[in-house]
C-alpha cells in the first residue's frame, strides 16, 4: 500500500507523539510519585526524630501518639521491644491486636538500626502507607517510634502530574503533525511538480519549463540537478536532431536508393532516389519489405539481408538493372544500397555491338581490298579486268576513308571534345549550297529537288551543313532511280525553327524507325554498303542536332517515303546572318555529268 508523503509524515508524528504522550505521562507519574514518597519520607523522619526526644517524658502511649499525630498530621504508632503494638492514633488498642514485628519491615530495621523505612499496605485496612520508623527508649526499654503517611493522595497527585505531562506531550504532538503535515504539503508539492518535470523530461515532446527552486534545501538541490540535466538533455537532442537532419539531407542528396530495415525487415526510412529506383510513391514507416516490393528476387534479398551478414547481387527491377548491397547492423536490421547500372550496361551493350559492327565495317573492305591487290599482283590479268579491280581497291579505301573518318567524327562529338557555336545562320543558303556540292559529287542519278521556305537558326554553320549533308545524301541513295523527288520545308515559329527533308524513297519499317539513330544501323545493310554507306550518318545528325540544342526524328511510311524532321533555336530579329549568297533560288536536278540538267521555278 503506497501513502503520500504528507500522509506518512503526519502519521509518524502523530504516532511518535502518541508514544512520547504516553511515555511523558508514565514518568511524570512515576517522577511526582517518587518526588512525593521521597518528601514525605524526609519529613517524616524528620518529625520522627523530633517526637522521639519527647517520648521518654509522654504520661502515657496512647496520648502520646495522639498528640504527634494532630502535630504532624501523621499517623503515629509506637511499638514495643518485641514490635507489638503500644498504640496507635488511628486505631484503638482493642482493633489493634498484639502481633510482632512479623511483616513490619521498617520496625524490624529500627530495632535492628535505629531506623527504618518501608512502603507496604497496612496490615490493619490494606491501604498503602509510608512508614518511617526510629528506635527509642520508652519506660526503660526499646521501644520504636512510627510515623505513617498513606500512599492515596500522593498516587492521586502522581496521576495528575502524569496525566498533564500526557496532555501537554500530546499537545505538543499535536503542533508538531500540524506543523509538519503544513511542511510536507509543501514537500509534497514540491515532489509533484519534480515529478511530473521528469515525466516530461522522459517522455513529453518538448523542453518543459525549468522547475522552481523549493525552499527546502534538499528539493531544491533537486530541482537544481533536474534543470541542469534538462538542459544538458535538450542540447544532445539538440545535436542529435540536427545530425539526423544533416543525415537525412545527405540521403535526399545521394542518387543511390538507400534503404535501412528494421529487425524483422520493415522499412525504416528510404531516401527519394531508392523510391524512384523500386517505382514506389510513397513508403510509410514500418512497412514490412514484401508489402512494397514485388519483384520476388529482390524481396528475398532483403528479407535475408536482416539475417546474413552482407549480400551483393545484381537484379532486374523493371526496367532497371540495379546492383544491390546490403550489410547487417550491429544494432539489428541492415543497410542497403541501390546501384542503377541501367546505364552501364546499356554502354556496354552499345560498346560490345560497336565493336563487333565497327570491325565488320572495317573488315568487309579490308578483304575485298586484300582479295583484289593480290589478284592483281598475280598478273597476267585482261586490262579492262586489272582497271576493275582497281577501282574496286580504289572504292572500297575510299569507303574505309569515310568510315575512319565518321568514327573520328562520333567520338569527337561524344566525348565533349566539340562546342557548337551559336550564330545565326540562313538555313536555305546552307541548304542550297550543300545541294550544290551533291550535285557536283553524285552526279550518277537523277534527282528532283525543291527548297520550300526560309528560316534563320543559331547554331554551328559546319554542323548544319553536316546535318543537311547527311540528309540529303541519305535521301539521294534511298529515292528511286528514276522520278526521284526530294523537298526540304523550312518554317520558323517565334522560337524554333523546324526543318524536314521529304523523299519518295522506299520507307523505314516501322519496328526500325526507333533505331535509324542507332551506330552502325542499317535497315538494308547489302544496299546501304554497296552504295558507300558507313551506318554513322544518321547518328552523327543526332549528336550535331542535340548539342546545338536542338531535336531530330523520323517520320515514314514503307514504301511511299521518309520525312526527317529536325528542331533548331530560332535567331533572334535583326541579328547578323552568316554566308553570302552563291546559289539561285531555283529548284535543281543533279544530272549524270555533275551539273543540274533542268531548273524551274519554285512551286
Amino acid at each position: 500500500m503506497r501513502i503520500p508523503v504528507g500522509a506518512a509524515a503526519t502519521l509518524v508524528v502523530i504516532a511518535v507523539g502518541g508514544g512520547a504522550a504516553a511515555t511523558a505521562g508514565i514518568v511524570g507519574y512515576r517522577t511526582a510519585y517518587g518526588v512525593g514518597t521521597a518528601t514525605a519520607a524526609e519529613h517524616m523522619a524528620r518529625a520522627v526524630q523530633v517526637a522521639s526526644e519527647d517520648v521518654p517524658r509522654a504520661p502515657d502511649p496512647e496520648s502520646f501518639v495522639e498528640s504527634l499525630a494532630l502535630l504532624t498530621g501523621y499517623r503515629a504508632s509506637l511499638f514495643g521491644p518485641s514490635g507489638e503494638y503500644l498504640a496507635d492514633s488511628a486505631f484503638p488498642r482493642s482493633e489493634l491486636g498484639g502481633g510482632g514485628e512479623q511483616g513490619r519491615t521498617e520496625v524490624a530495621a529500627a530495632l535492628l538500626r535505629t531506623t527504618g523505612f518501608a512502603i507496604r499496605p497496612s496490615l490493619q485496612d490494606g491501604r498503602r502507607y509510608a512508614y518511617s520508623a526510629r528506635r527509642v527508649h520508652w519506660s526503660g526499654q526499646n521501644a520504636v517510634l512510627r510515623v505513617a503517611v498513606p500512599l492515596d493522595p500522593l498516587r492521586s497527585r502522581a496521576l495528575r502530574a502524569g496525566a498533564a505531562a500526557a496532555l501537554a506531550a500530546l499537545m505538543l504532538s499535536l503542533v508538531a503533525a500540524l506543523v509538519v503535515s503544513r511542511q510536507t504539503a509543501f514537500l509534497s508539492q514540491d515532489l509533484k511538480r519534480a515529478t511530473a518535470f521528469l515525466r516530461q523530461l522522459g517522455t513529453g515532446p518538448r523542453k518543459p519549463e525549468r522547475l522552481p527552486l523549493s525552499q527546502i534545501v534538499e528539493v531544491a538541490q533537486v530541482a537544481s540537478v533536474a534543470n541542469r540535466l534538462s538542459s544538458d538533455i535538450e542540447a544532445r537532442l539538440e545535436e542529435e536532431r540536427r545530425e539526423l537532419n544533416e543525415l537525412r539531407s545527405l540521403m535526399d542528396q545521394v542518387a543511390e536508393g538507400l534503404l535501412a530495415l528494421t529487425d524483422d525487415a520493415r522499412v525504416l526510412t528510404i531516401n527519394p532516389a531508392g523510391r524512384r529506383l523500386l517505382g514506389l510513391a510513397e513508403v510509410l514507416p514500418f512497412s514490412p519489405v514484401g508489402t512494397i516490393i514485388r519483384e520476388p528476387a529482390l524481396r528475398d534479398l532483403l528479407e535475408a539481408s536482416v539475417v546474413r551478414p552482407a549480400l551483393e547481387e545484381e537484379l532486374i527491377v523493371g526496367d532497371r538493372v540495379l546492383r544491390v548491397k546490403t550489410r547487417r547492423s550491429s544494432g539489428g536490421g541492415s543497410v542497403v544500397l541501390l546501384l542503377d547500372v541501367t546505364e552501364i550496361r546499356r554502354l556496354e551493350a552499345v560498346r560490345t555491338d560497336f565493336v563487333a559492327n565497327a570491325s565488320h565495317e572495317l573488315k568487309t573492305p579490308l578483304t575485298v581490298i586484300r582479295g583484289a591487290a593480290e589478284t592483281v599482283l598475280q598478273g597476267e590479268l585482261p586490262p579492262e579486268l586489272e582497271t576493275q579491280f582497281l577501282l574496286s581497291i580504289q572504292g572500297n579505301a575510299v569507303r574505309l576513308q569515310r568510315l575512319v573518318e565518321d568514327l573520328l567524327d562520333l567520338s569527337r562529338f561524344e566525348s565533349g571534345g566539340w562546342m557548337p557555336a551559336g550564330d545565326p545562320i540562313d538555313l536555305e543558303k546552307v541548304v542550297r549550297q550543300v545541294w550544290a556540292d551533291l550535285v557536283r559529287t553524285r552526279g550518277d542519278k537523277v534527282v528532283g529537288f525543291r527548297l520550300e521556305g526560309q528560316a534563320e537558326a543559331l547554331g554551328d554553320k559546319s554542323a548544319v551543313y553536316q546535318v543537311f549533308q547527311n540528309l540529303l545524301d541519305n535521301a539521294i541513295r534511298y529515292v528511286p532511280d528514276e522520278k526521284g523527288e526530294i523537298l526540304v520545308e523550312l518554317r520558323s515559329s517565334d522560337s524554333t525553327v523546324e526543318v524536314s527533308v521529304h523523299d519518295n524513297g522506299t520507307g523505314i519499317p516501322a519496328t526500325a524507325i526507333t533505331r535509324i539513330f542507332e551506330r552502325f544501323y542499317r535497315v538494308d545493310a547489302a544496299r546501304s554498303r554497296q552504295e558507300g554507306g558507313t551506318g554513322l550518318g544518321l547518328a552523327i545528325v543526332r549528336h550535331l542536332v542535340t548539342s546545338m540544342g536542338g531535336e531530330v526524328w523520323a517520320e515514314s511510311t514503307l514504301g511511299l517515303g521518309t520525312v526527317m524532321r529536325f528542331v533548331l533555336p530560332a535567331a533572334k530579329a535583326g541579328a547578323a546572318v552568316e554566308g553570302e549568297s552563291d546559289a539561285t533560288g531555283a529548284d535543281q536536278v543533279v544530272g549524270p555529268d555533275g551539273a543540274a540538267p533542268f531548273s524551274h521555278g519554285g512551286d
